[in-house]
């Protein structure tokens, strides 16, 4: 940019207003002075000037802001104004800017708004402007009208601001334009855009301080319309020259109005084309000939300004008048004794159906008490119902009570009875959860899990292109889990897999499942079955599903060294009957969105080469995390020492209170019931997962299949 002086620029500007209900100007054109005084226009507007840009420029802003421009623009009759500023190098987008002010020694030079039109000629242009141009805004004081863009020029029509109406994005020729305006040409290359963001709402724009001299004019009003306010301008020229005999002549003087073609060179002033004069011509013929109602708005027009005339037609009108008012009268009379007999037979028949509105009222009323009978009788026998019903009831649940302390019964003399028995490490026997199968060797045990839960075809429907990613995470998150914990309660759909390339991973075999009897509870027995297991990962079937409270309570005083403990869970409904001090020790692991895809009926597992060694975190990390989640989980503390150990492991990421926040909300439905894991599940800090905690609770407090 040409700089014109050291304090101030000048440029053009078209004002954007906000979505925030502020505005600013983008600056589009540079008036700039040569070095012998003579003004011209730089075009500076940006294709796309609402991306932003690396490093602003001082002398080259893209937009102009005043505060005060948004409140004077609400009533501007331009979008665009000429603005002077002055660079601001300690703040290069916040230029100093101010509207410009003329005066004897500068004026504004002048702007020139294009709005492009459908019209592909000159002749199209006035059927185009009497339908109207799709545009929306406030146009320079002078707009141009292009009609034709041919060999790179621009044919166009000048019209003033004045001229135009726009309305509901429309613009159209007010009813104060003339037939016709200057007719200019101009190069296509002097005519720019300045692109909107939506792409339907761009402006174009002169580029050029002076339009080409005119040396013709171009009409803007359709024949037809031109052919009616001709005929009536014609008119009134021959009335004032010869208004006598006038109405006299009236069809003769329209005769003439089309024929003389310097008649219409004078109301248009400019020499009609030869296919203009033709087509008005026809116009005015269909004017005067075809369309009766225009002529006779014409005729009258003419023949209101004689008296005697208009006398004559109004004694007429009134003699008219006067018979058919007399004959209305007469038919109206015929009308209202017609009416009469119908109100005299319409007030019988209203008597007979009051009558009858009164004998059924009382039927009414009759059949309304003995509905009340009804209800009241029936009320007494559904109380009678509901007492026998409850009888019932307790003797049904007293005889429920009974068989079940004779089973207990019955169960504990055959236990007493079993316990002499030389056979009774028979009864707690474990299965293998799968062949044995080919084992390489991994690194260390969390490698080794993940490279497994792939080969038994595990995947996270989540982002499944980063489905590998997520097993590594799960593996990782599951592994410190094994840290603080060794009894895992895992959704029975997916305790196969977990259970199986768990114990490939510590010890190259399959892991071992075993089904508990109902009622359960000689611990010490089962304590030395799982220690004496070649496997390091025991299932536990039917603890949860059988709600077996006393083992729950005796594995959480299970500290085992090398065995790990998972216990299926069936029916997420019977949760809900579980004490809440149960996960104190016990860690529900979060499966929400894997499944398992087919498995080769011989898959190659992995073992880690290196003994997984149980470490323990940091106290005072636990305490921070113990802290941390204490904020958001209002449960007891001891509750929340697992989870905040996991933390610790973890770091306090994302990915690790991710993990732990089902467990916390499963703790918090256990405690507090269901409208407190709810206001968990909506807390800010689970936005991330809250439709998988969601998901967890309607489990549970719904018994819902969902995973």
């Amino acid at each position: 940019m040409v700089q014109q002086s050291n304090k101030y620029r000048r440029s053009w500007g078209l004002f954007i207003r906000n979505n925030n209900g502020d505005g600013q100007f983008l600056r589009i054109i540079d008036y700039v002075t040569d070095a012998a005084g003579n003004g011209y226009y730089k075009w500076v507007a940006h294709e796309n000037w609402w991306e932003r840009s690396g490093t602003p420029r001082a002398d080259d802003p893209k937009t102009l802001y005043n505060p005060s421009f948004f409140r004077i623009m609400a009533t501007s009759l331009s979008d665009f104004r000429f603005l002077q500023w002055t660079p601001n190098y300690d703040r290069p987008d916040r230029p100093t800017v101010n509207f410009f002010q003329s005066g004897l020694h500068a004026t504004v030079p002048p702007l020139y708004e294009v709005i492009d039109t459908p019209a592909n000629s000159a002749k199209e242009l006035p059927h185009v402007l009497a339908r109207g141009i799709r545009y929306s805004g406030h146009p320079t004081e002078k707009i141009l009208l292009p009609f034709s863009w041919n060999n790179g020029i621009v044919e166009a029509a000048v019209l003033n601001r004045e001229m135009v109406t726009i309305q509901h994005r429309t613009l159209t020729l007010s009813a104060t334009a003339p037939n016709t305006v200057p007719h200019v040409k101009l190069k296509n290359g002097d005519i720019q855009t300045v692109n909107s963001r939506s792409g339907k709402d761009d402006r174009l724009v002169y580029v050029q301080p002076k339009l080409p001299e005119s040396t013709s004019h171009v009409l803007i009003k359709p024949m037809q319309q031109m052919a009616q306010s001709y005929v009536n301008w014609y008119i009134r020229k021959e009335q004032a020259m010869n208004s006598s005999e006038l109405m006299h002549d009236a069809g003769t003087i329209l005769e003439r109005a089309f024929e003389k073609s310097e008649n219409l060179e004078q109301y248009l002033g400019v020499k009609p084309a030869p296919d203009d004069l033709r087509n008005l011509q026809i116009a005015l013929k269909a004017t005067i000939h075809s369309n009766t109602d225009d002529v006779s708005a014409i005729i009258y027009n003419l023949m209101k300004q004689d008296d005697a005339i208009m006398s004559s037609f109004r004694q007429q009108a009134a003699a008219e008048l006067a018979d058919e008012f007399k004959q209305q009268k007469l038919e109206l009379l015929e009308q209202l004794d017609v009416l009469q007999e119908q109100r005299e037979t319409q007030t019988k028949t209203v008597r007979q159906l009051t009558a009858q509105v009164k004998d059924l009222n009382e039927e009414l009323q009759q059949k309304h008490r003995e509905i009340r009978d009804a209800q009241a009788e029936l009320e007494l026998q559904e109380e009678e119902q509901h007492k026998a019903l409850q009888d019932l009831e307790e003797n049904i649940a007293l005889k429920i009570g009974l068989q079940q302390i004779a089973q207990q019964n019955r169960t504990l003399m055959e236990e007493q009875a079993s316990q002499h028995t030389p056979n009774e490490e028979q009864q707690l026997r474990s299965a293998p959860l799968m062949e044995p199968t080919k084992v390489h060797l991994s690194d260390d045990v969390q490698h080794a899990l993940t490279q497994n839960l792939q080969a038994l075809c595990c995947m996270l429907t989540e982002q499944r292109s980063k489905n590998n990613e997520k097993l590594t995470a799960f593996a990782t998150q599951l592994c410190r889990t094994l840290h603080t914990t060794r009894l895992l309660a895992i959704d029975t759909a997916h305790v196969p897999a977990i259970a199986n390339g768990l114990s490939f991973a510590l010890t190259g075999v399959p892991a071992q499942h075993v089904g508990i009897p109902v009622d359960f509870s000689d611990f010490t027995r089962l304590e030395a079955f799982l220690n004496n297991s070649a496997s390091p990962v025991f299932v536990l079937d039917n603890v949860f599903d059988t709600v077996n409270e006393s083992l729950l309570f005796a594995l959480n005083r299970y500290h085992p060294s090398g065995t790990i403990v998972i216990l299926p869970i069936g029916s997420f409904a019977n949760l809900r009957l579980v004490a809440p001090e149960v996960w104190q020790r016990v860690f529900y692991v979060p499966t929400s969105g894997m499944i398992e895809l087919p498995v080769p009926s011989r898959p190659t597992l992995h073992r880690s080469r290196a003994t997984f060694i149980r470490t323990h975190a940091d106290s005072d990390a636990v305490l921070a995390q113990f802290d941390a989640l204490r904020t958001t989980v209002k449960i007891t503390p001891n509750a929340l020492m697992m989870p905040a150990e996991i933390m610790a492991l973890g770091h306090g990421s994302d990915y690790a209170r991710q993990w732990v926040m089902p467990h916390l909300c499963l703790e918090t439905y256990a405690y507090q019931g269901l409208e407190a894991a709810i206001a968990l599940c909506q807390d800010r800090g689970n936005n991330a997962i809250v439709h998988r905690l969601t998901a967890l609770i309607n489990r549970i407090d719904h018994g819902s299949p969902t995973r």
